[in-house]
């Protein structure tokens, strides 16, 4: 089945504005500690951690909130709203000579909910192909990831990133005007009343729902935990000299598996079962990762990293789908907003298990609780019943606290 023309250049557009508000924010995530120094405060762990926490923090806090938002004024309203946000917060951080500016805006950028947003939306037009939908918008969100960290390490040495970071508001600038001018609402799930349905946001104890918050922040934690452990792990085996190229060509390589795999994973959720396949994309990290340690050579290193960006690439996505098939129509953008909050706790809960493990562990052994991580969302993700109406495809009213 193909998906109406009339979503075609919706989700063509959706696509380009993750891409570039990926990129955005992934190009200052290396140099964070080199742009907060540039600011006039010197080189201070402590502000560059809370620059990088500050949007992780304000997405948790809102955005279920905007998820609902999305239900009641609509998905293309809330795009719009999102994306001007966005533009604004990526000004603001570009244009501040100080770090009470500077901090503002990455506070801004998260409470604008511009993945929250855009994935509400992909999930309302998706239709019966919602998982191939959702899995190019995670491949323009692996390629942002992918072209982020290079162009904004190359402009940092070179330049600036001060450029980028305008460049990044006034393509989001544009978005938002493309996307008031051609925009138009989803038309397989259009919002409207949903006084009289039940809300998703609070599901029981024996909810599948709980499993698959676990499985997701599980998951999330491993990956952040990866990302702050490897370079450590990388610097017993690679020349000082040469270390922080090898690790961005690394990460980088793992983000180009995770574009190419991102659109495959999206199409078997569609034809099969989701729970299965988490599991499997969750097992192929754990075990890529758990081998880390005995690789012998980079080149080792590479594919291992290589089989874990193109199973990594299927997590995320695998979570919104599930809870978007438990959501009824007027619920697709509250259920976006739960998983952001579910992968977001895991991005927030990943560095600080690091920073607890590290004082006591070698970088090795911390990579082998990593990998314990996504074993564990793995069995999350198994522990969701068969029987459950999320593998029949039909929607359902997801359960409250009183069951």
């Amino acid at each position: 089945m193909e998906i109406a023309r009339a979503n075609s250049g919706n989700l063509a557009l959706l696509w380009c504005c993750q891409c570039v508000a990926t990129l955005g924010l992934m190009a200052m995530v290396p140099v964070m500690p080199l742009y907060v120094a540039q600011l006039g405060q010197g080189y201070s762990p402590v502000w560059a951690s809370l620059a990088l926490a500050a949007p992780a923090v304000t997405a948790l806090v809102f955005s279920v909130h905007i998820g609902r938002a999305c239900d009641r004024y609509g998905y293309r309203f809330m795009v719009l709203v999102s994306l001007l946000l966005f533009t604004a917060s990526m000004a603001l951080i570009a244009l501040s000579d100080g770090i009470a500016g500077f901090l503002a805006g990455r506070l801004l950028l998260g409470t604008s909910g511009v993945g929250v947003t855009l994935t509400a939306f992909a999930c309302a037009a998706g239709g019966a192909e919602r998982g191939r939908v959702l899995g190019r918008l995670q491949g323009a969100a692996a390629c942002g990831c992918l072209l982020g960290p290079v162009i904004g390490g190359l402009l940092m040495d070179v330049w600036s990133l001060r450029p980028l970071l305008i460049a990044t508001a006034a393509f989001s600038g544009i978005a938002a005007l493309l996307a008031a001018l051609a925009l138009r609402e989803p038309a397989n799930d259009s919002p409207g009343d949903t006084s009289g349905v039940e809300s998703p946001a609070h599901p029981s104890r024996k909810s599948p729902v709980v499993y698959w918050m676990l499985a997701a922040c599980l998951s999330q934690a491993g990956a952040m935990a990866l990302v702050n452990t490897f370079v450590l792990f990388l610097q017993s085996r690679v020349p000082a000299g040469s270390l922080a190229s090898a690790t961005g060509i690394i990460h980088a390589a793992a983000w180009a598996a995770g574009m190419l795999a991102a659109s495959r994973w999206g199409r078997a959720n569609d034809s099969g079962d989701v729970r299965y396949h988490f599991a499997i994309a969750a097992a192929g990290c754990a075990l890529s990762v758990g081998l880390l340690p005995l690789a012998a050579d980079l080149w080792q290193i590479l594919v291992l990293r290589l089989l874990q960006g193109a199973c990594f690439t299927a997590l995320a996505q695998s979570v919104v789908f599930a809870l978007s098939r438990r959501a009824t129509a007027g619920y697709q953008g509250e259920s976006a907003g739960l998983a952001r909050r579910y992968l977001v706790s895991g991005r927030i809960l990943g560095p600080l298990l690091v920073a607890a493990l590290l004082p006591w562990l070698q970088p090795a052994a911390v990579l082998c609780c990593v990998a314990l991580l996504f074993a564990a969302a793995a069995c999350c993700a198994l522990k969701v019943p068969g029987h459950d109406p999320l593998e029949s495809g039909r929607a359902v009213r997801a359960p409250t606290d009183s069951g």
